[in-house]
């Protein structure tokens, strides 16, 4: 059985979210699992209720992911250009966290128009 693209990104997406929520459930903060959990919800809940609900739902997911991967684009490059006197924050700031940036950047902008509204047959 082969999943649409936009089935296996918006999954893939979530995913990244539970996994972060659950490492930090672990540690003691439960916010973030409880965001996703939320999402998750919300998701399901748009999808029972029908009439395009769920799209709706997937479509703001993506947009917020969009602004996501663009504040940590903007964090990335503040970091990159202003004197910051911590070394922790510069080293956690590398390609590989610009890579995954660009990449909820990219997954979020797919989303939107992936799931945009089907327009029928236009009938003259």
């Amino acid at each position: 059985m082969r999943l649409p693209l936009k089935i296996v990104v918006l999954a893939l997406s979530l995913a990244a979210f539970a996994v972060r929520g659950v490492i930090y459930g672990l540690l003691g903060s439960v916010l973030p699992l409880a965001f996703i959990l939320g999402v998750l919800g919300l998701m399901v809940a748009a999808r029972l209720t029908g009439r395009g609900a769920g799209r709706l739902a997937v479509r703001c997911w993506g947009v917020c992911l969009v602004i996501y991967g663009l504040l940590r684009l903007g964090l990335a490059g503040l970091l990159a250009f202003a004197p910051v006197g911590s070394p922790h924050a510069i080293a956690n700031t590398g390609w590989v966290f610009m890579l995954v940036s660009a990449l909820y950047l990219a997954a979020g902008a797919y989303l939107v128009m992936a799931w945009r509204a089907r327009s029928g047959p236009v009938v003259v």
